[in-house]
């Protein structure tokens, strides 16, 4: 999986449609990363030249240079961005995808202030890593910063098992996909 062109699917669940992230989710993504709050525990963002973009973020140009980062990585089957619609109404809810592909695979996501608490993301988690078993990853991996209570909070309602380690100030959080029964 790692490095291989795939082709990324449209995935559904019951309220949800999640397509591969385009400029077409423009005006969402600029929403999503321009808020304050989704912005206040992720990290660094880069474009795909490795150049800083601020965070929160101040216009769509800057958002949309996120937009062309994952649509990239996609095309080069190493990372993958969906954009979560709502099945109904098409509005765009947040984004949800891996920062890397392969055997282990790391999960990242983020939704509108507006959409938490209503089991979205689970809902898209359910889709996705079914999408990256399928492709053939067995473990996730997911890094939370410590103060985000909500997120670890996400993670551990939805298989995964904190591990000890911490990088970049992040705790590292793993979740097989290998049935064990």
């Amino acid at each position: 999986m790692d490095g291989e062109r795939r082709e990324t699917e449209r995935l559904e669940t019951s309220r949800l449609v999640l397509v591969p992230i385009s400029l077409v989710h423009s005006s969402g993504m600029f929403a999503l990363w321009s808020n304050a709050e989704v912005c206040r525990y992720s990290g660094p963002i880069r474009d795909y030249d490795g150049l800083p973009i601020a965070s929160p973020v101040r216009d769509a140009a800057q958002s949309d240079r996120i937009i062309d980062f994952w649509m990239r990585a996609r095309l080069d089957g190493w990372g993958v961005r969906w954009a979560m619609c709502d099945r109904e109404s098409g509005a765009f809810v947040g984004a949800t995808g891996f920062n890397s592909l392969g055997p282990l695979a790391e999960y990242a996501y983020h939704l509108l202030p507006e959409h938490w608490h209503k089991g979205l993301m689970s809902e898209a988690t359910e889709a996705v890593f079914e999408w990256a078993r399928n492709a053939g990853c067995t473990e996730v991996e997911a890094f939370i910063d410590p103060g985000n209570i909500n997120s670890i909070a996400f993670a551990e309602r939805n298989g995964f098992k904190l591990t000890g380690e911490i990088t970049d100030q992040a705790e590292r959080f793993v979740r097989s996909l290998v049935d064990r029964g």
